[in-house]
């Protein structure tokens, strides 16, 4: 009868230790930037796609606070940072086509912003870019 007690007691402890010295995970900022073409200044819901997105542009970045990639379909491109900071971003779409006159043309669209990043949340921003020479 000793023997099960001391291996329930065994058993106890070793449980509690481990649920007590489990490690805090820090939270992670997540950011989902939605991006859009404008003329005005004003936002015209027309989602980029394809749309190139570069965050953490300058060498005085870290390597974890930077972050490159494209829209989706809907025009949103998604990353999880491990740490809150304020950081640059910059949207870029470059699209050369020719159409059935064989014209080439050429979309090109620029937006910048900051976005600051809160630990636990997720921030959501809107990049407009408008058309640049």
């Amino acid at each position: 009868m000793k023997k099960i007690a001391l291996v329930g007691y065994t058993l106890l402890m070793g449980c509690l230790i481990v649920l007590f010295a489990q490690c805090k995970k820090e939270p992670v900022c997540d950011l989902v930037l939605h991006v859009h073409k404008t003329t005005t200044g004003i936002d015209t819901a027309d989602a980029v796609q394809n749309c190139l997105v570069r965050i953490g542009l300058e060498d005085n970045y870290a390597d974890f606070a930077k972050a490159e990639g494209y829209t989706d379909k809907n025009g949103v491109f998604t990353h999880t940072f491990r740490y809150e900071a304020l950081l640059d971003v910059q949207a870029v779409y470059d699209y050369t086509y020719t159409d059935e006159n064989d014209v080439v043309h050429r979309d090109y669209y620029v937006g910048t912003g900051r976005v600051k990043l809160e630990p636990g949340e997720t921030v959501e921003q809107y990049i407009l870019v408008t058309e640049a020479q």
